[in-house]
């Protein structure tokens, strides 16, 4: 394959799931069950602003669960 032709437009998305910055936190871990995507482009009036993880996801959940399922 020549060099030339690896620009990233041909290997893009061009069907992109997004969110909006005020989906809960527990609904969007739900999509991620859903849809099996690791990230979503999260979009504010045609604007991206960020991007969430199942990562992000889980480690916030497990901030606001205060970790007390751990054994001490």
């Amino acid at each position: 394959m020549p060099i030339e032709d690896t620009r990233v437009e041909r290997y893009m998305s061009r069907e992109v799931e997004t969110i909006s910055p005020d989906v809960n936190l527990f609904d969007v871990a739900n999509l991620f069950l859903k849809s099996k995507r690791r990230r979503f482009p999260v979009v504010e009036e045609d604007r991206i602003i960020g991007i969430v993880s199942q990562k992000d996801v889980l480690r916030t959940a497990l901030m606001l669960k205060g970790f007390s399922w751990k054994h001490k």
